[in-house]
């Protein structure tokens, strides 16, 4: 017969808190389980079963002493967050023989939750079934020489502790203990855990569904109660409705009767009204016909007047715009004229300056010959058609350079032309010595 377990996270928290107030006091209970066993299997009490051990009752006598050198430590204060960060531990090793939970997981699953100041442990417990005995296993580490879950359950500077405990597909059990300094929750600020037991949940909850039952019967009475009451008033209601109905129909029947009189009646007067205002509909539809087409006369002949005004205003408009354009167009003309001659002026009175300036005089000799007359001296230059010749010379110079040629001697002279329009132009010619 197998053994229903019944440790739960709350007693466990309490369990570990009585262990820290009074550790000197916890090692009886230990110094209790060390007595249940024969070789290397303990029985334990209330429960029919046995449990294999690696190391027998030693560790539990070591952990007796180890308690009564030990004094009291501050209680921690369950979090929500560490037991929900406890409880994926558990999942995460629900189906591991060993109980390793990588370390990015592990920590992934810290972050998930907020962030831990301090220090933060971890402990397992596979197999437990009460909670003073996840307590005893957590202080006694069988099989562990380094008794390294002690540290979690009594660790000092610890303040806050998260407890998971469920079924594990190997060992049975595992209850999974995450204490540390301090811890923010990131979900839930208040961080404040709420244990909720399960079978004082399944008792709340047939409570309340016996209650839902019998609400249901009594809500269904007064249903069917209330069905009938309003079937009886339905058949009241009926038979209500069909005497109004024919009283209904009488009263409409007579009312029928003595609107088609009245209606007759008032027919019959209205008719003879009607014969009157159609003849002086009629003849004030004649009269107002008249005005109309007297009106329409009258606004056809003022607007053929204001049309004949309107086109001869525009006839003007178009003369004095044709003048304005015309006599715009003398004035353009006048003024590019004016600038025309202004212009040639100008180039004239240049050219006068030019001449003056340097003195030029041109001459022409024939049709292809042109003489200069230069700083008082005449030349002869080339020949050449008259429309190609420059217009004037500014100076002459002579170069020392000296150019044999044939036997005979010639200096080579640089013409300086300045013509009427201001540019410059250089020329070279020689001149016999001999």
């Amino acid at each position: 017969m197998s053994v229903k377990p019944t440790a739960k996270p709350k007693e466990i928290i309490e369990e570990i808190n009585k262990l820290r107030s009074n550790p000197p006091l916890y090692a009886n209970k230990v110094e209790e389980y060390s007595k249940y066993f024969t070789d290397n299997i303990i029985k334990l009490p209330n429960l029919n079963i046995k449990i294999q051990t690696q190391e027998g009752p030693a560790p539990y006598l070591e952990t007796v002493e180890y308690l009564k050198g030990l004094e009291k430590v501050n209680e921690l204060i369950p979090s929500k967050a560490l037991c929900e960060i406890a409880q994926e531990f558990a999942d995460n090793v629900k189906d591991s023989e060993t109980g390793e939970i990588d370390e990015e997981i592990h920590e992934q699953i810290i972050d998930k939750h907020g962030s831990f100041t301090g220090r933060f442990t971890r402990a397992m417990d596979f197999g437990g079934f009460t909670s003073e005995q996840v307590v005893i296993n957590f202080l006694v580490c069988d099989g562990d020489t380094e008794r390294s879950q002690r540290e979690p359950v009594l660790g000092t500077g610890l303040n806050k502790i998260g407890i998971a405990f469920g079924k594990h597909n190997v060992y049975s059990t595992v209850c999974v203990l995450v204490t540390c300094t301090e811890f923010q929750n990131t979900k839930d600020p208040d961080d404040t855990m709420i244990f909720i037991d399960p079978e004082e949940e399944e008792k709340k909850e047939k409570e309340r569904l016996e209650k839902e039952k019998l609400e249901k019967e009594r809500l269904e009475k007064e249903k069917l109660e209330k069905e009938r009451l309003e079937k009886e008033r339905l058949e009241k209601e009926r038979l209500e409705k069909e005497r109004l109905e024919k009283e209904r129909l009488e009263k409409e029947r007579l009312e029928k009767e003595r609107l088609e009189r009245e209606k007759a009646e008032r027919e019959k007067k209205e008719q003879t009204l009607a014969d009157e205002k159609e003849k002086e509909r009629l003849e004030k539809e004649r009269l107002e016909k008249e005005r109309l087409e007297r009106e329409k006369a009258e606004r056809e002949k003022a607007e053929r007047e204001k049309a004949e005004r309107e086109k001869a205003e525009r006839e003007k408009a178009e003369r004095e715009k044709a003048e304005k354009e015309k006599a715009e167009k003398e004035r353009i003309a006048r003024e590019k004229k004016e600038e025309e001659e202004k212009k040639k002026e100008e180039e004239k009175k240049t050219k006068e300056v030019t001449k003056k300036k340097y003195g030029i005089v041109n001459t022409s000799k024939g049709e292809t010959t042109n003489i200069f007359k230069l700083k008082k001296k005449i030349y002869s230059y080339e020949a050449v058609p008259k429309d190609q010749l420059p217009e004037g010379v500014a100076s002459m110079t002579k170069s020392d350079t000296i150019v044999i040629e044939g036997g005979k001697r010639y200096k080579k002279i640089i013409y300086n032309k300045v013509m009427l329009d201001g540019s410059k132009k250089t020329e070279e010619v020689k001149q016999c010595l001999d």
